[in-house]
């Protein structure tokens, strides 16, 4: 395959890893605390250079991904280790980096 067609399809070099991310919310869902909760969780990913899809009301389910280019190692342990001192956080659960457009 051609070093074109690798690029726009995002295979080879040009793979992009990202990681699947699942935690619960233990706080009140409604009124200041989580919005609190919410608007720093969208700074910290944006700080790493990160994006995130998914959600959920208690339980959070999100895949995180790079914009352009892999999520690394030390961005994934990153956002566990905040997660982790976060008090209304529980049962974080990262997985492995993976091939984010092949799964």
């Amino acid at each position: 395959m051609k070093k074109r067609l690798r690029k726009k399809l995002h295979k080879g070099e040009f793979r992009e890893l990202g990681f699947e991310l699942d935690y619960d919310y233990t706080g009140d869902l409604e009124g200041e605390p989580f919005d609190q909760f919410w608007g720093d969780w969208i700074r910290m990913i944006e700080s790493l250079g990160l994006e995130c899809g998914g959600g959920g009301a208690g339980h959070q389910n999100y895949f995180i991904i790079k914009y352009r280019g892999s999520v690394s190692v030390e961005q994934r342990q990153a956002v566990i280790d905040w997660l982790g001192k976060h008090p209304d956080i529980a049962n974080v659960t990262a997985g492995q980096l993976r091939d984010a457009w092949y799964g």
